[in-house]
């Protein structure tokens, strides 16, 4: 990629993890509240669970990854940050209603909104670990938002509501990494940047004073993120402008942490911990998750789009894009490192 081209853009938001105290009781609240579909376990045999992940439909999934100390408290039901919003249809928020008071999951009455960029009705709720979420019913459903859906009728990820200390500097962030452009309304307020994608997801800024610690920026919760989609033809790219111009955050070994953590470091690449992001790590001692100023953390997925909208896609994580990469460039796969 050349220095003044622009990367690829984002299409979706493939999949979110946060962080649990108990992963059984966060995956049997994922089942029975948004009719999730569990996936296989993650780690070794007999082994204590690190991680889980649940589909909503097959291009889209959500995770818990388990804490190594107790979660910092949540600043309150629908003011917390993170929060991660699913697709609804209007038609059925007291369906929703009905689930969500049955399975004794806390949540506020339905509200109308347009100050997050677009208008349509929000159920704010949160899981037993006190992380937020939203129902999401806009006005005009994007084309793909329930094109696959859960049993209970829950679509794809509607959009991500992350902190940050200071919006311009999110905003060019994700203007130079991502290609993402801010929304401008008159609805948004000053405290607030929204950066739509293509296909109509959103990421969410709200100005804050102090971060609440629920990121993967702070050390401990190191799995938590969002994966943002990219057309596979920009996977490589967007990838090489971001190692030019950001530094990486420094694994130890010895005691399986990075090096330093909290808001005082740098945007950064780190490395993720998926095979295929471990091997790549050892092949080119960069990560495949990225950091913003902010703690947050992120990764690109590949996508193969299955229509001509990109309303669904083929998802393609590091581990599918890691093995043309050696084959191209006539390397071997190294052993998985720790």
């Amino acid at each position: 990629m050349l220095d003044d081209q622009r990367p690829g853009t984002v299409y979706w938001i493939d999949h979110y993890v946060v962080g649990s105290d108990d992963l059984e009781r966060w995956a049997d609240w994922g089942v029975k509240v948004l009719g999730a579909e569990p996936q296989p376990r993650v780690g070794p045999p007999g082994g204590r669970q690190f991680i889980h992940f649940q589909d909503l439909t097959t291009c889209c999934h959500h995770g818990a990854m388990l804490s190594p100390d107790p979660l910092p408290p949540s600043a309150g039901l629908g003011k917390g940050l993170p929060r991660h919003g699913l697709f609804i249809r209007q038609e059925d928020i007291d369906k929703h209603l009905r689930r969500l008071d049955e399975t004794k999951t806390p949540h506020l009455d339905p509200f109308r909104r347009s100050d997050e960029g677009d208008s349509g009705i929000s159920i704010p709720f949160e899981d037993p670990d006190g992380n937020q979420y939203e129902l999401w019913a806009p006005d005009v459903l994007p084309p793909g938002a329930m094109a696959e859906e859960t049993p209970v009728g829950v679509g794809r990820i509607s959009h991500g509501v992350y902190e940050s200390l200071d919006l311009q500097r999110a905003a060019e962030h994700f203007r130079r990494f991502c290609a993402m452009e801010p929304m401008v309304s008159a609805d948004i307020p000053a405290d607030t940047l929204v950066l739509p994608t293509v296909g109509g997801a959103r990421i969410i800024y709200k100005k804050v004073d102090t971060l609440g610690g629920r990121t993967g920026g702070f050390g401990k919760l190191h799995a938590a993120h969002a994966a943002l989609v990219v057309q596979d033809e920009d996977f490589w790219p967007n990838y090489e402008y971001m190692w030019q111009n950001v530094t990486e955050w420094p694994w130890d070994r010895e005691s399986r942490q990075f090096v330093g953590a909290g808001p005082s470091l740098p945007p950064r690449t780190s490395r993720h911990g998926s095979p295929g992001g471990i091997q790549w790590y050892e092949v080119r001692s960069r990560g495949d998750d990225w950091y913003d100023c902010d703690t947050n953390c992120f990764h690109f997925m590949g996508g193969a789009p299955r229509d001509p909208e990109f309303k669904t896609y083929e998802p393609h994580t590091m581990d599918y894009h890691f093995p043309e990469y050696l084959k191209e460039h006539g390397l071997t796969a190294p052993s998985v490192g720790h």
